[in-house]
Order: structure tokens, then sequence, then C-alpha cells
């Protein structure tokens, strides 16, 4: 399995098939890569990548016939060599084709007409690999807002820790204290 999903990769991020299944050719890239990281910092990043893929679910596969038990199965060097792809897709700026397409299916609404077009909610499914980059990039991005406190403590909604009812809790209390 890890062979099909690093030549799928190799088809993907347009890597060279001899890269992306050649172990020692990565391992040297990976060290090329990695040279001056920490060998700290870039455990942590294996390990938001394995964080990332173990807290998926196990959807539709999207374009690139990529699923999640695919990634959760892979062997140490194949995650080294997606996180080199990761990295260089990040760096490159240059995100695959087939990340920027899913394939919609409609879904018909429960105890709805199937014969009307509006009795149905559009399903996208996208590519498994944009999704594990895309909860890496976003949990980067919320420890920095948050280690920063660049996001004001009143905002509660996809917060850990907040939930939406934090602010009806807090409307209740200032209702309650205008009529003593």
């Amino acid at each position: 399995m890890p062979t099909l999903l690093l030549a799928r990769l190799s088809q993907i991020t347009h890597l060279p098939t001899t890269i992306a299944l050649n172990s020692r050719l990565s391992e040297i890239m990976l060290k090329t890569i990695t040279s001056n990281l920490n060998p700290i910092i870039w455990r942590r990043i294996v390990d938001e990548l394995w964080d990332a893929i173990s807290k998926s679910h196990d959807s539709a596969v999207g374009p690139d016939d990529i699923h999640y038990q695919m990634l959760k199965h892979l062997p140490p060097n194949a995650v080294n060599t997606l996180l080199q792809a990761l990295n260089n897709i990040w760096f490159a700026g240059n995100f695959p084709p087939s990340w920027r397409t899913s394939t919609v299916i409609p879904i018909p609404k429960p105890a709805k007409d199937a014969s009307d077009p509006n009795n149905y909610r559009p399903i996208a499914l996208t590519s498994c690999l944009c999704k594990i980059m895309e909860r890496m990039v976003n949990n980067r991005l919320v420890w920095f807002l948050e280690r920063n406190k660049l996001i004001t403590p009143l905002r509660c909604g996809f917060r850990k820790q907040r939930r939406t009812t934090d602010h009806l809790v807090r409307l209740e209390s200032f209702i309650r204290e205008a009529f003593i």
C-alpha cells in the first residue's frame, strides 16, 4: 500500500516517481531539507502530521483516490516522504490541481420529494491529503493566534474550551443584572 500511495503522491505533487519511491534518495533529500532544523523541531512536525492523520475520520476519497486508511498505515519512511512532499508544496506555493477540485455528490434530504432538485444537499469530496495539510496549518495558526493573544477574549466560536453558549450565559447574566 505505501508504494501505491507514494506513486500516486508523485503524480499529484509532480515529483518524479523515482524520488517518491526510492527511499534512499528520499532519505538524502529529507536530510538536505532538514539539515538546518533542530531534530526536536523535526520530530514535532512529524508528530503534527501523525496527529492530523489520526484525527481524520474515514470518509470518501476525493479526486486523488488517496484515502485516510492508506495514510494511517504508512511506514515511517513513507511518512517522511509525505512530509517532505507537503513541505515542497508549502514552500513552493504550488498546490496540486487535484486539491482545487472536488467531486460533488447530491444527497437527498430525508423525507423530501426526490424529484425536486431543491431537496438535495451537495457533498463535496476533496483530497484527503489537502485536508491533512489544512488541519496542520489550522492547528499552527490557532496556536499562534492563541499564544500571542491576537483573538479577542470575547470570541467563543471555534475555540477550544469555549462554546457559543458562553455568550448566551453572559447575555442572561447581563439581563438578570439589569433587573436588579
